[in-house]
C-alpha cells in the first residue's frame, strides 16, 4: 500500500480529485444531509469524539523526521476545532460520554477532543491552541514513558524502518537475528508506515519488542537518537495541563495492543495506568482508550472492572445513543486530513466532519474489534488448557492473525 503522505505527483493529483469532489458534494449540500440522516440514525444528537496525536509548529519539519500520520500544525489544529465548533458544541469527554448513555437527546450536535500517548508538544504546542479557543480535551496517557527519557514502541520503530529504507535494504532481506528476521519479513510491506501498521496490529508486545531492538542492532540507531519531537511528556508537564483543564485518561502502562496481550497481563496494563496516574497526578482517570484503538470483550471487561466510566477506540464510525460506552468511536485527525494541494480545505474538512465518505462508500472504518483468544473468559488468562487444569504458555511470538495494514484516515 502507497505511504501516507508522500507528496509524489500521483499523491498530489489524488488529492486534488477529492478536493475538488468535497467541494462539488459540499455545493449540493450533500454534507448537510448526510449530518441530518448521521443525526437521524445517531438517535437525535452527533456526538463526535476527534483523536489526534502530536501537534507542531510546522508540519512538514515534522513529516520529515517522524511518522506523518501523527502529526498536525497548530495552525491546521486551530482550523479543524474551529470549523467543528461552527455546528457542534465543543464539550468534555464526560458530557460527551453523558449525552450518548442519556434518555434525551441535546439540542444540538456536540464535539469532544482528546490526544494519544502524551507527547511533549502537547503542552507546548496543543494547549495554546485548546486555551484560546476555550475547547476541553482528554489527554490519553502511556505512563510508562512519563518522566523518562524513552520513546514510544511505534516511534523507534518508524525510525529504524525508515532508515533500512534510506539505505535501500528491503525488509525480507534485513539480515535481523531470528525470529525478530521470520517477523519483519511476514508483515513487510512497501514502506516503513505501512510496515509498522502491520507489525502493530499482529504482533503481541514483547515480540514488537524484541523487533525494535533488532532493528536498532542492525541499524545503530537508539533511543537517544530519535528526534526531539518523539519525547513525551513529564508528570509536571502533565500536572500543569491537568491544572489548565485537561483531563488526564488511561492509555496502559507500555501502549502495548492489549488485544495481543495475555488477559492477566492487558489488566496489569489497565489497572497500573490507573494507579499510576492516580498517584503521581492526584486523580484516578475515568476514561481510558485503547491503544491503536483494538479490544476484545475480555479486554472491555478488564476495563470496566477496573473502575473506567468509558472507553474509547480509534474506530471512524457514528456514535449511537444508549450504546454501552465501552467502544467511544472517534476520528483520528492528522495534518493531511483537512488538506488539499494548496493547504487547508473547508469542503474536503467539512465531508470529512458529516462522514460524507463514509456514506458514499468512498472510505472504509476499520474495526478495532477482535474476537477474544480461545479459552479467554472474563476473570480468566487467555491460553489453552493441558491435560490436569494447567494453562498451556502463551507464545509471546505467536503472530497475531489477521488486523488491518492500514487505517482509513478520512
Amino acid at each position: 500500500m502507497p505511504e501516507r503522505a508522500d507528496d509524489s505527483p500521483r499523491w498530489i493529483v489524488r488529492r486534488a480529485v477529492k478536493v475538488a469532489l468535497a467541494g462539488a458534494l459540499r455545493a449540493a449540500g450533500v454534507d448537510r444531509a448526510v449530518s441530518r440522516l448521521r443525526r437521524a440514525e445517531a438517535g437525535g444528537t452527533r456526538v463526535l469524539v476527534l483523536a489526534y496525536h502530536r501537534v507542531v509548529p510546522a508540519f512538514a519539519d515534522a513529516a520529515r523526521e517522524a511518522l506523518p500520520s501523527l502529526v498536525v500544525s497548530a495552525e491546521t489544529l486551530r482550523l479543524q476545532l474551529e470549523q467543528v465548533a461552527r455546528t457542534h458544541d465543543l464539550v468534555t469527554l464526560a458530557d460527551a460520554t453523558r449525552i450518548l448513555t442519556a434518555a434525551s437527546a441535546a439540542p444540538r450536535d456536540v464535539a469532544a477532543v482528546t490526544f494519544d500517548d502524551g507527547y511533549a508538544d502537547n503542552h507546548d504546542v496543543a494547549l495554546p491552541v485548546l486555551a484560546a479557543l476555550r475547547a476541553p480535551a482528554t489527554l490519553f496517557v502511556a505512563t510508562g514513558f512519563t518522566g523518562t527519557r524513552r520513546r514510544l514502541l511505534h516511534d523507534r520503530l518508524f525510525a529504524s524502518l525508515s532508515e533500512l529504507a534510506r539505505r535501500g535494504i528491503p525488509y525480507p532481506r534485513a539480515e535481523l537475528a531470528a525470529p525478530a528476521q521470520s517477523l519483519l519479513a511476514a508483515c513487510a510491506d512497501r514502506g516503513p508506515a505501512a510496515t509498522l501498521d502491520r507489525l502493530v496490529a499482529r504482533l503481541p508486545h514483547r515480540a514488537l519488542a524484541a523487533v525494535a531492538d533488532a532493528l536498532e542492532r542492525r541499524t545503530g540507531l537508539h533511543e537517544e537518537d530519535l528526534p526531539a519531537g518523539t519525547r513525551v511528556l513529564g508528570w509536571e508537564e502533565l500536572r500543569a495541563m491537568q491544572a489548565a483543564g485537561v483531563e488526564l485518561g488511561g492509555h496502559s502502562v507500555h501502549h502495548a495492543v492489549l488485544s495481543n496481550l495475555p488477559i492477566e497481563e492487558a489488566r496489569r496494563e489497565i489497572v497500573g495506568c490507573r494507579d499510576d496516574l492516580a498517584e503521581r497526578a492526584g486523580r484516578r482517570p475515568r476514561h481510558f482508550a485503547y491503544p491503536n484503538g483494538y479490544h476484545t470483550p475480555a479486554v472491555r471487561t478488564a476495563v470496566a472492572e477496573a473502575g473506567f466510566e468509558a472507553a474509547l477506540t480509534t474506530e471512524d464510525r457514528e456514535n449511537v445513543r444508549a450504546a454501552p460506552p465501552l467502544a467511544v468511536c472517534r476520528k483520528v485527525l492528522w495534518e493531511n486530513t483537512t488538506r488539499g494541494p494548496l493547504g487547508y480545505s473547508a469542503s474536503l474538512a467539512s465531508c470529512c466532519f458529516a462522514g460524507v465518505f463514509q456514506a458514499l462508500r468512498l472510505a472504509r472504518a476499520v474495526r478495532g474489534e477482535r474476537a477474544d483468544a480461545p479459552g479467554t473468559e472474563p476473570g480468566a488468562a487467555a491460553g489453552s488448557r493441558l491435560p490436569g487444569g494447567r494453562e498451556e504458555p502463551r507464545d509471546p511470538f505467536r503472530t497475531v492473525a489477521g488486523g488491518p495494514s492500514e487505517r482509513e484516515l478520512c
